[in-house]
């Protein structure tokens, strides 16, 4: 599969390149027969004709550099057979000259082209993540303010609404958790007619997954609902003077969309306090609505938790099947580390501080099996030679503030790179071998 991918670094289904091979091989030879008819392969002068098979390795790769030196064979068995030449005519030291030319920069054209394709695919994956830190960080400021605010008159806080959300969305099917989402943008948000519609294949779905309020079904061809599936982002009617005019029953309509930006469900709001049509309480809207999208997202992975799984979060799961298809894909390594101590209050602090001591980008999971309590670690886009950084800063860290190294708290350390086999079976295997005792 690599070797594949080093002699077609664009990709098998990139028809045009075999087009365009064709076509400027062709060219070429036609415009050197045109003016050397005697010599159109420049056998005897400067090879300006291997010049198109030296810039299609360049723009693809070995194999469709080759692919132009056999047209320029077949070219030359025609060009001698109609000149009635045998094969002891056939210029060698120029083909084999020309193909060596084309092999060398179709390598140098692969090894470029795949090195974009990483740091394409290690945009991605960062931008992904950049945006659900984004999401979380103001979600958890948005709790804050509002647990401050309404301790008093409103017990139930945001945060613990969400993490409602998180136990019932691997239960249900459709649009999971459609109506306590619902309900808790009311009571967040302060919306007094709304609906959720659930958005397959690019198509609204006519009847609602949750409502409130005397709400009528969405009509997909609305200006406002057909504006915001188009631009993807939160729409109301004062955003653009455009929108005003047109006719629409709806004052908000907010896409349900994740972080790879796929729109999973749009709400439609009819009717809102005027109040309460302002920026930022339409900026909560939208982030509570992007984060149900990333919700449901991430509980798509849930049917791969096995029994000794159960109680993975699903972020974490998330991120190891992403990082485990980088790793197949783009062999863009990634290293997961177990720290396993006995199951007391002092090791319970002690991870605690391990999983708080981490990067960005960085995930957790703190697990108890049987007496023993164990932290993970997710590293992306870490190689091993970079584990021993981390590391070492860890216990570092754990000098300093606690006084004493790893070993002396009685913490043991075990780190595996992910690799391309199942993640539930490698993560099954992992804590296996981290729970077996040390003789």
């Amino acid at each position: 599969m690599n070797f594949y991918r080093h002699l077609l670094p664009q990709g098998g289904r990139h028809y045009g390149q075999w087009l365009e091979t064709l076509v400027i091989s062709l060219a070429a030879l036609l415009l050197s027969y045109s003016t050397l008819p005697d010599d159109p392969f420049n056998a005897h002068i400067f090879p300006w004709v291997w010049m198109a098979p030296l810039l299609i390795a360049l723009r693809y790769g070995v194999l469709m550099g080759i692919v132009s030196v056999l047209i320029f064979l077949a070219g030359w068995l025609a060009w001698s057979v109609g000149r009635g030449q045998g094969y002891d005519m056939f210029p060698r030291l120029t083909f084999i000259g020309g193909t060596l030319m084309v092999m060398i920069s179709g390598e140098f054209c692969s090894g470029w082209l795949i090195r974009m394709r990483r740091i394409r695919e290690l945009q991605h994956y960062t931008e992904q993540r950049l945006e659900l830190l984004t999401r979380r960080l103001y979600l958890l400021s948005l709790s804050h303010d509002r647990l401050e605010q309404d301790l008093i008159g409103r017990p139930a806080s945001l945060r613990e609404g969400l993490k409602e959300l998180h136990r019932v969305m691997p239960t249900e099917q459709g649009l999971p958790g459609a109506q306590l989402y619902l309900s808790l943008v009311v009571r967040q948000c302060n919306l007094s007619v709304a609906g959720l519609h659930a958005v397959v294949n690019g198509k609204i779905s006519l009847q609602p997954a949750a409502e409130v309020g005397a709400f009528t079904p969405v009509d997909d061809n609305d200006p406002l609902i057909a504006h915001c599936m188009e631009s993807g982002k939160l729409v109301h009617v004062n955003i653009e003077e455009n929108l005003i005019r047109l006719p629409s029953r709806y004052l908000v309509a907010v896409p349900a969309k994740t972080a790879e930006g796929h729109i999973v469900a749009i709400m439609a709001v009819e009717k809102i306090p005027f109040f309460a049509l302002q920026s930022e309480n339409m900026q909560t809207l939208s982030v509570l609505t992007s984060y149900y999208a990333d919700t449901i997202a991430a509980s798509e992975f849930s049917p791969f938790l096995t029994d000794k799984l159960k109680d993975c979060p699903i972020d974490f799961f998330k991120a190891m099947h992403t990082l485990g298809h980088l790793q197949h894909d783009m062999q863009i390594s990634s290293m997961l580390v177990g720290f396993v101590a006995s199951d007391n209050t002092e090791s319970a602090e002690l991870l605690k501080f391990i999983a708080s001591a981490v990067r960005g980008l960085d995930e957790t999971w703190t697990l108890t099996r049987g007496d023993l309590r164990i932290c993970m670690v997710l590293l992306p886009l870490t190689r091993e030679s970079a584990l021993g950084g981390y590391l070492e800063r860890i216990e570092r860290i754990f000098v300093e503030r606690f006084g004493r190294r790893l070993g002396q708290a009685g913490i043991r350390t075990r780190s595996v790179a992910l690799d391309q086999n199942q993640v539930n079976v490698m993560l099954e295997n992992f804590i296996l071998a981290l729970t077996q005792r040390q003789p």
